[in-house]
């Protein structure tokens, strides 16, 4: 398997799908490759990273059982 070079604007593009898994396994090669050898879309694809972590991880947050009965409490009244 040959991989294209890719340069920084298409990486850029890219990186988010990219960090979705959302590329096909040629894409993902060109984009590993080239993050490996640019330092500035090495950062990027950290600041991503670290930004998808951070949305998922808040995602993940419980709602309180006490606001959870006050909405329960409320369909019934309005029910």
């Amino acid at each position: 398997m040959s991989i294209e070079p890719m340069d920084c604007a298409d990486c850029q593009e890219q990186v988010h799908e990219y960090l979705q898994r959302e590329v096909n396994e040629d894409l993902a090669a060109a984009i590993t490759a080239h993050i490996a050898n640019c330092d500035h879309c090495e950062d990027l694809y950290a600041t991503e990273d670290q930004l998808n972590k951070v949305i998922r991880e808040s995602c993940e947050t419980q709602t309180p059982e006490q606001v959870i009965e006050k909405i329960r409490q409320h369909i019934a009244e309005l029910g």
